[in-house]
């Protein structure tokens, strides 16, 4: 539960910054973006905690980082080094990792459950793509999606993984498929505002472009970011990426990113329609773009002194994987 207010917090913090984007680039009044990122933030966690029929109150009384939880987390780490074969154990271990925000921790214990359940058990898959999420800020990354969509052949009923899995699939433009997940969620008579939340996200699906069909050019763009050695030695795993395409000379914000970590470059990359930030501009075939990448200290989108990036120009549906890399430092 933690972990998806964390996405969807995440979320709204996305989108209020690249909202945010062309009043900060125009040097107007800086606390007016900031402040209204800030508050879509605040609300977006209230209004969950109003939604959720989770146990609140329970959750305050036992901090993420507190001395007790911790005791708790050791106790458990000691009995499963002791135990290694209690699936349980590595499910609830997890779990504890998610809500102390140990995603890489978190991964490596349910990498143990995936096994010891010999890849059946839909908790731990469940689990292990939120955790892959969250390590990439956010981004169902093709990991975590092939993840969700494991959970869902295991337990098609299973709310968690209708909810992830329509992201996932609305994410590589299948829209009849995100569609269906969850109308089978809204089928399971969840709390109102759930389904108001629902309701949007199914409205969204009809602002955005179908799937290209078999054998079409995709409308996308496919990377391989590098960093270049000279500039290695300043990153951390840890260290947030930008990736994003912008019509050269347009200003406002750009046709289509993603967020990610220095731990996620060595996979291809790929910015389609689906990591678009408004439906009525996305990449389309024929369209020259350019693209940054960039790694950003302040962990903001805004472009910021000692930032590493670098760029290229990428002709839409006309071109296959690409180099891109990082290789300035911005000043």
């Amino acid at each position: 539960m933690m972990t998806f207010i964390a996405i969807a917090a995440f979320m709204a913090m996305l989108a209020a910054a690249i909202i945010a984007w062309p009043l900060l680039r125009n040097g107007r009044n800086r606390w007016v973006p900031l402040a209204s990122a800030l508050t879509i933030v605040l609300l977006s966690g209230f209004f969950y905690t109003r939604w959720s029929s989770w146990d609140w109150d329970g959750l305050k009384q036992m901090p993420a980082e507190g001395p007790e939880v911790q005791a708790m987390v050791a106790k458990l780490e000691s009995r499963l080094a002791t135990n290694p074969d209690d699936l349980a154990g590595w499910l609830m271990l997890g779990r504890s990792y998610m809500t102390m925000e140990r995603f890489e921790e978190a991964i490596t214990a349910y990498d143990h459950a995936i096994k010891l359940g010999e890849g059946k058990n839909a908790e731990a898959a469940l689990g292990m793509g939120e955790a892959i999420s969250m390590r990439a800020g956010g981004q169902i990354i093709p990991p975590a999606a092939k993840l969700f969509e494991t959970a869902l052949s295991l337990a098609p009923q299973n709310p968690k993984a209708l909810l992830f899995g329509g992201f996932a699939a609305a994410n590589r433009g299948d829209k009849a498929l995100a569609r269906s997940r969850w109308e089978a969620l809204k089928a399971m008579n969840p709390p109102p505002q759930l389904v108001q939340m629902l309701d949007a996200r199914l409205a969204a699906l009809e602002g955005m472009p179908e799937a290209p069909a078999a054998g079409a050019v995709a409308a996308q763009a496919t990377l391989n970011v590098r960093i270049a050695p000279a500039l290695a030695g300043r990153t951390k795993p840890d260290s947030v990426i930008f990736v994003f395409a912008s019509e050269p000379g347009v200003r406002g914000p750009p046709l289509a990113a993603k967020r990610m970590s220095v731990s996620d470059i060595g996979a291809p990359i790929k910015l389609s329609a689906a990591d678009s930030m408004i439906a009525s501009r996305t990449l389309h075939a024929g369209q020259k773009v350019s693209i940054t990448a960039r790694i950003s200290f302040s962990g903001q989108p805004t472009p910021s002194a000692g930032d590493l990036y670098g760029e290229l120009t990428y002709d839409i549906g006309h071109e296959g994987a690409r180099d891109l890399i990082i290789d300035r430092v911005t000043p």
